[in-house]
């Protein structure tokens, strides 16, 4: 969401309007889960992808026709023969994909997406863009969208109670990673058709305690697997712009008390793989008292087992130290540098997938 917000705002800032595409619903197989998205442009170029194929050509079509003629419209696809060869399937899925001309003429789509994609850069709060999914209507924004920031209105307006505001901010509060949905809670009866929710969290962050060699393989890893990167180590000769040039920031700071004053908030993905058994138990300390989506410690088990009895004994609970993931990182066999990276970045990618709503992760797929 993050990197296709700003690409719209990009867009429409240069004077193209665009039509977006998003997959709202999905029965069995299928290129793309529901809630994958991409933007087609007058010329019928796009940006993104929702499977590819001739589903994905056939919506590109209807993309370029819907934006010509400023119309909505809610597609109804089924992927059968040829379509399912086309996409590398092995049986058909039915498919519904939203269109949504968003003309760059029209400057409440300019205000909105811009404030939509400022949501996703800096501090560690959520916003959230509700979309009526009126089909064949108008693709004005006004009326039509609305930008939440923090639970509260910002930008934009639908014809909502407050009883709707409150579950629109409600769910916003729970759990500000929930996949695109449609709306049901109260308030969705009187709307003259579904919502579309989207989620727009700050881009999540992975924070790297340690400066070591499996340090330096994992930083360009999850920098390309989209999380923001933060790298600790008390030694600015292993904590530097040099061995880690992907890094936000880099913090040179004592370990036993790295995370004083720290709120690093839920976005967070902590991985502890400092140079000694009482760094990193003193980090996983600190770690525990964070709202941290994930925390990852290498080390074998042996090493686990004494850690989590020394923290025992200081009064950690065992309900959080089950939700540490050690020894880290998916069992691949790695044993190299490089193979543990690879090993904890797709634990993080599939730990973001799950928090995210992914039906892929949930279906095996």
């Amino acid at each position: 969401m993050r990197e296709f917000l700003a690409a719209v705002n990009n867009e429409l800032a240069q004077g193209n309007s665009l039509c977006l595409a998003t997959i709202i619903a999905q029965k069995g197989s299928a290129p793309r889960s529901a809630g994958s998205r991409f933007f087609v442009r007058g010329d019928g170029s796009f940006w993104g992808t929702i499977g590819g194929g001739n589903f994905e050509a056939q919506v590109i079509e209807k993309a370029a026709l819907a934006l010509r003629q400023g119309r909505t419209e809610l597609m109804h696809y089924r992927l059968m023969g040829a379509d399912v060869a086309d996409s590398e399937m092995i049986c058909g899925g039915d498919l519904d994909v939203y269109l949504d001309p968003v003309s760059a003429d029209d400057p409440d789509n300019l205000a909105l997406y811009q404030a939509a994609a400022q949501s996703t850069n800096g501090g560690r709060g959520r916003a959230m863009l509700a979309t009526l999914m009126i089909d064949g209507g108008s693709p004005r924004a006004a009326g039509r969208k609305l930008l939440l920031r923090h639970g509260q209105p910002a930008l934009g307006s639908l014809p909502v109670d407050e009883d709707g505001l409150a579950s629109l901010a409600a769910k916003l509060g729970a759990n500000g990673s929930f996949p695109q949905q449609l709306w049901d809670a109260p308030g969705a009866a009187s709307l003259p058709a579904p919502l579309l929710l989207e989620s727009i969290a700050t881009q999540p962050v992975v924070y790297i305690f340690g400066g070591g060699h499996v340090s330096q393989k994992l930083a360009p890893l999850a920098a390309m697997a989209g999380f923001g990167l933060v790298v600790a180590d008390d030694r600015p000769e292993w904590g530097n712009r040099q061995r880690f040039p992907q890094a936000q920031e880099i913090w040179n700071r004592p370990l036993e008390k790295v995370l004083e004053g720290e709120s690093l908030g839920p976005d967070a993905y902590i991985v502890i793989v400092t140079r000694g058994h009482l760094y990193d138990k003193e980090v996983l300390a600190q770690s525990l008292r964070q709202n941290a989506a994930y925390v990852g410690m290498i080390g074998s088990k042996r090493k686990r087992a004494m850690i989590y009895k020394a923290l025992s004994e200081e009064g950690v609970t065992s309900a959080q130290l089950e939700q540490v993931h050690s020894p880290i990182g998916l069992a691949i066999g790695a044993e190299t540098p490089e193979e543990i990276a690879i090993s904890i970045v797709a634990e993080l990618v599939m730990v973001r997938a799950a928090r995210m709503g992914s039906k892929r992760l949930l279906m095996g797929i």
